[in-house]
């Protein structure tokens, strides 16, 4: 089977959908399918993250951003005193000119799309698309198409998804998609690289100078403001004045990691504190394993895969009561607090980091969890279940 795929950050951002993405067809290659991928790129052609061995790439060239302006605006936004209106009324604004540039991206990489394969798409079996319905439903007119939706979108899509061969999700976006799609939405699951995540000794923490007695709390992902880390960071700064062996480890980089260092000021400088900003995704295990606790503040959250790895590395994790965090929860992998709230947050690490024997029975029970429920190998199987199958591709 020759599948191309459409993901326009692929080659240059290592978010979680980017890595779903990388990951389920490394595996699928090694099913021996052929596989093909264009996305976004520099105007030299060049992009900083390489695509896994068996994916070709097509990097597609040009000035792109999907967050253009975005830090400047975040400066400007972080002199606005926090509890004003002008603060509210601010935010918003960034929000909607951030909203606005993504859909301008987006665009754009259709119509680029569009224009490198209108002569080329007979040479593909089919086209799996990231998170675009536009540019699935055009793929859908040219070969059998499957679009992955990394979270849910409105029922107002309904009639562009309805064209698309496939419409594939999982975690909280599946479960909310259905209500309007039903059948036609259809899970492939996340998976995790069992030999890349496990138990294992914590190297990271003795070169930080981290004693085992003290408690590390972390966080690994992108430092954007879905994803709550200033929570994390108010949070933490309050739990550090009443417990001295308090830790913070943050893995990641994104455009309000100037506001982390100023809330963490005095608390980077008295070395509670870690920023790392470029982990290569192979080696995230070992920082992983540094830690006590993951925490996954974010506002939303689809199904986190930041918590899937630390777990297969024996790591709890404590999340926000959105999204696929209350399923990992309710297996009885971690443990919840309210969304967007820094006291419930401050409360539950204090609660936490105070009973270790607990938090090491959730990472025993989380590695076992996760190696019986997920699996790279049989995401790759189902999706290549779904071509055959639904679409009617041939191997």
């Amino acid at each position: 089977m020759n599948i191309l795929v459409l993901h326009s950050e692929l080659g240059v951002l290592r978010g979680g959908g980017e890595n779903f993405t990388r990951n389920l067809f490394s595996a699928f290659s090694t099913r021996g399918h052929r596989v093909t991928a264009a996305f976004v790129a520099n105007p030299s052609g060049q992009y900083p993250f390489s695509l896994p061995p068996g994916v070709t790439p097509i990097p597609l060239a040009g000035w792109w951003s999907r967050q253009f302006g975005q830090a400047q605006l975040l400066s400007i936004g972080s002199w606005i005193p926090s509890t004003s209106l002008l603060k509210h009324q601010w935010d918003r604004m960034r929000g909607g000119i951030c909203w606005r540039i993504h859909r301008w991206h987006e665009s754009r990489f259709q119509r680029r799309a569009e224009h490198v394969f209108a002569n080329r798409w007979a040479e593909f079996d089919a086209i799996y698309v990231h998170g675009s319905s536009k540019l699935a439903r055009l793929a859908s007119r040219f070969r059998p198409t499957v679009l992955r939706l990394p979270g849910p979108v409105s029922q107002e899509l309904a009639p562009v998804l309805r064209q698309v061969h496939a419409v594939c999700a999982n975690g909280d976006a599946l479960v909310q998609i259905r209500t309007f799609l039903g059948d036609h939405a259809i899970e492939i699951p996340l998976g995790v690289d069992s030999r890349t995540f496990f138990p294992n000794s914590r190297s990271v923490r003795q070169s930080l100078g981290w004693a085992e007695e003290c408690s590390v709390i972390g966080y690994v992902g992108r430092l954007i403001h879905i994803k709550g880390v200033d929570l994390l960071a108010t949070a933490f700064r309050e739990v550090a004045r009443v417990s001295p062996h308090a830790r913070l480890l943050i893995v990641g980089s994104g455009e309000e990691e100037s506001a982390i260092r100023a809330i963490l000021r005095c608390e980077l400088a008295r070395g509670l504190v870690h920023l790392e900003p470029d982990v290569p995704h192979g080696r995230l295990a070992d920082w992983y394993r540094a830690m006590d606790l993951l925490v996954m503040p974010s506002r939303y959250e689809n199904f986190s895969n930041a918590i899937v790895e630390a777990l297969a590395c024996g790591i709890p994790f404590l999340g926000s009561d959105v999204g696929g965090n209350k399923l990992l929860a309710e297996a009885g992998c971690g443990h919840l607090f309210e969304q967007q709230s820094h006291d419930s947050l401050t409360s539950c690490l204090r609660k936490l980091m105070a009973d270790r024997a607990t938090l090491k029975l959730n990472g025993a029970f989380g590695v076992e969890y996760v190696r019986t429920h997920y699996s790279w190998a049989a995401s790759a199987e189902r999706l290549e279940h779904v071509l055959t199958s639904r679409l009617g591709v041939k191997e």
